[in-house]
């Protein structure tokens, strides 16, 4: 098994998407929901690996390298991340922040932008579709100004949805077929708990 060079890089990612460890408890955003998916800490652990390997460019003070690495591995647009990160990195170095610090703000910021994205480019898209699929019928703009506002509001279905959409993204990156065959009928039973509960 391959070795973990840096531990901050697991306590990150741990700390966004899982609940405790070794028992593969994904959580929600608002921290206090969390499901069960087996073979979760399998896959995050791909995930921290790769991650573990495009650091060497942190270690070089090279953000837009290590943002390149992303990019290309996980087919993604991070170009816009460099200089918020430069500027992050700037700040802690100014009050004299630990290294360890410093690559935990990295990592934590890198995995935010990344949940995001995801769920931006399809967690909003699964939900129309979805609503397409069970109503025969367009989400309205007005029922889609409702989702942004109940996710602002921290509902509890769209809080895990933001997490199991970036699970399902990486199952599909790392061809965990398994996994993501399970997340895509979770996500389809909290969508239709989510449309019925908010009328939309």
């Amino acid at each position: 098994m391959e070795e973990i060079q840096n531990e901050m890089i697991q306590l990150g990612v741990y700390a966004l998407v899982v609940r405790g460890e070794g028992q593969d408890l994904l959580m929600s955003k608002n921290v206090h929901d969390y499901i069960e998916i087996p073979g979760l800490e399998t896959l995050l652990r791909n995930f921290i690996i790769d991650l573990d390997k495009f650091f060497e460019y942190i270690y070089k003070n090279d953000i837009p390298a290590y943002l390149h690495q992303i990019e290309r591995k996980f087919r993604l647009d991070l170009s816009f991340l460099a200089s918020n990160l430069v500027q992050n990195i700037n700040e802690m170095k100014k009050t004299d922040s630990e290294e360890i610090m410093i690559y935990y703000l990295v990592i934590t910021k890198t995995l935010e932008h990344i949940r995001q994205i995801v769920f931006n480019q399809y967690g909003k898209e699964k939900i129309k579709s979805f609503y397409e699929k069970e109503y025969g019928k367009k989400l309205s703009n007005k029922g889609l100004q409702k989702i942004s506002q109940l996710d602002d509001e921290g509902d509890a279905d769209l809080s895990i949805l933001y997490n199991l959409v970036f699970i399902k993204f990486l199952a599909e990156i790392y061809q965990k077929k398994k996994i993501f065959q399970n997340i895509e009928k979770i996500i389809e039973k909290k969508l239709k708990h989510f449309i019925k509960q908010n009328s939309l």
